[in-house]
């Protein structure tokens, strides 16, 4: 028919691989050049001889679909993409019903090489995935770095440093509020005989046993930290004497329950407590240094004991 010719032969300048298939009969009723250009089997008839080299109709058609599709939502057209394992290559497919000059329906197709734009996304999505990755190794990296600024290494609790300026902070509310602070020092008693019987594994237990157990003993608001080897100190603001010494005194308590095994080995382990309260003419170094003394007076008096003074 010279009107299939004429309406061929514009679409014969589309410059992608395009065709028209019998929605009824899988019959090729038209293919572009480029189409003719990459056909499996030109003299075949069926759509999935001629294009594919199938022996029946391909799993991928989707003309049922393009039919379904009318039928319920009176939509014609649908876009895909595929990848053609013949010449590794992605395109996308845009399928539509339309009457053919003959009077057939038919699935005309077109389909577009988007293999460039394919490798150029997977390309951006490969390199989004290694930042993705870099940005997260190095926000842990930082997270680390700031953990180890403020924090001891071995138990996790505050180090001196960030002890030091956390109790300076608390010195100087307690003096604008009027409230009490107390500082204790505390000493792990014969640490080093642990050390040396039992090895600095069961020395690091007992240091991170021992920092557990105070940390479940003291409230939030109280500052722990540890100022050196197995010495610790805490800070606390508290209006009550007697409740505060109560408090700790329970702690000591409560560290001497602690049990770690070394073979067969039940190894206990006990503390030493100075306790001072804040004056007004006290430094950071000078509450601490008076809470040291008074930590040595509990060592000298036989130990695991608690000693308070003004």
């Amino acid at each position: 028919m010279q009107e299939n010719r004429l309406f061929e032969a514009l679409l014969d300048v589309i410059p992608f691989a395009a065709y028209a298939v019998d929605i009824e009969t899988y019959e090729i009723v038209y293919a572009n050049k480029r189409m003719g250009e990459s056909m499996y089997a030109p003299r075949e008839e069926f759509c999935w001889k001629k294009l594919y080299g199938q022996s029946q109709a391909c799993s991928w058609c989707t003309i049922p679909e393009l039919k379904q599709r009318h039928r319920i939502y009176k939509s014609e057209k649908l876009v895909t993409n595929f990848f053609d394992e013949g010449n590794d290559k992605w395109f996308q497919g845009y399928d539509e019903l339309v009457r053919w000059p003959d009077g057939r329906t038919v699935k005309y197709s077109i389909s577009v090489d988007i293999t460039e734009q394919k490798e150029i996304q997977a390309s951006m999505i490969k390199t989004n995935t290694k930042l993705a990755i870099q940005s997260k190794k190095l926000k842990e990296a930082n997270e680390k770095l700031e953990f180890l600024a403020i924090k001891d290494y071995l138990t996790g609790i505050n180090n001196r440093g960030h002890f030091f300026n956390l109790a300076s902070a608390m010195m100087e509310h307690s003096r604008q509020e009027g409230l009490h602070m107390y500082v204790a020092m505390l000493d792990i008693d014969h640490f080093k005989s642990i050390n040396d019987r039992y090895g600095h594994n069961i020395g690091d237990a007992a240091l991170r046993e021992f920092s557990k157990i105070v940390l479940e003993n003291i409230d939030q608001s109280d500052i722990f930290g540890r100022i050196g080897g197995e010495e610790f100190a805490i800070a606390l603001l508290n209006e009550d004497q007697k409740a505060t010494l109560q408090k700790l005194n329970q702690l000591r308590e409560s560290v001497s329950k602690i049990t770690l095994n070394k073979e067969s080995e039940v190894i206990h382990f006990t503390v030493s407590i100075g306790v001072t309260v804040l004056n007004s003419s006290d430094t950071i170094d000078t509450v601490l240094d008076r809470a040291d003394q008074e930590l040595y007076s509990a060592k000298k008096d036989g130990r695991n004991i608690l000693k308070f003074r003004i």
